[in-house]
């Protein structure tokens, strides 16, 4: 978010005329083959989860929901806050393989985002950024021989796909002067996952608190199909989760 915060205060310098949409000719062009690359990575993944559990279907089947906490905030930037809430939503499943190891896909539901305000003489803007964030968790799970509580691990990939809106106003010299701009982005990024937790089980009801570090993609110089590109999202996360799934057979 700094290396976008000193790109925006270039552009703007060079050019304050443009009322707020400096930002959304590159925001606009990318948004095509963003949504493309994140949808190639699921399929693959999704394809390649469902060719494996295939032989494991015989083990077990569970499927339920996943809520819980992101533990890590946003990055701090320069004349910004963040607006990300903590929260991780979304439905779950998993597929049962022999020698206590089984396969996880969740699909996960947050909302991100962050406002920069960039002040020059006569010339201000507020940037809005909004997200819509969705996380592709596909994971290996082996679980300990111990009794009652059945502890695991698990270690995977996530790919996560946001999209949103900039929203931008401008103040010019005079008081009337100001002005509101808004375009829709796309992008997308992936991330390492391990974790750990339990499972508490009764009659065909699983209960599983987790603990999930996660490494994620940030480049150093990111492009506009990069979702640190708008958000100021952390390189290294923790989440605390709880499940609830129903086992089927």
């Amino acid at each position: 978010m700094h290396i976008r915060g000193l790109r925006v205060s270039r552009q703007l310098n060079r050019g304050a005329s443009s009322k707020g949409n400096f930002f959304f000719g590159t925001a606009s062009r990318c948004s095509a083959s963003a949504p493309r690359a994140g949808l190639r990575i699921v399929v693959r993944l999704t394809l390649t989860l469902l060719c494996l559990a295939i032989p494991g279907l015989a083990q077990h089947l569970i499927v339920g929901a996943e809520g819980g906490l992101r533990l890590t905030g946003d990055t701090p930037i320069y004349y910004g806050s963040s607006n990300s809430k903590p929260y991780l939503v979304g439905p779950k499943i998993e597929v049962g393989l022999p020698l206590h190891f089984a396969l996880e896909a969740d699909v996960l539901y947050s909302r991100l985002g962050n406002t920069l305000f960039l002040p020059f003489v006569a010339n201000e803007f507020t940037i809005r950024t909004i997200a819509n964030s969705w996380e592709f968790p596909v994971l290996a799970k082996y679980r300990l021989p111990v009794a009652r509580t059945h502890p695991f691990l698990s270690l995977g990939l996530a790919p996560r796909y946001a999209s949103g809106r900039i929203n931008t106003i401008h103040y010019g010299y005079y008081a009337s002067d100001v002005t509101f701009s808004s375009v829709r982005w796309q992008a997308h990024d992936h991330t390492w996952v391990l974790g750990g937790g339990i499972e508490i089980g009764f009659w065909k009801i699983r209960i599983t608190p987790e603990l999930r570090y996660l490494r994620w993609s940030v480049p150093s110089s990111p492009s506009p199909n990069d979702a640190s590109y708008y958000l100021t999202v952390p390189q290294n996360e923790g989440q605390l989760l709880l499940g609830i799934g129903w086992r089927v057979r």
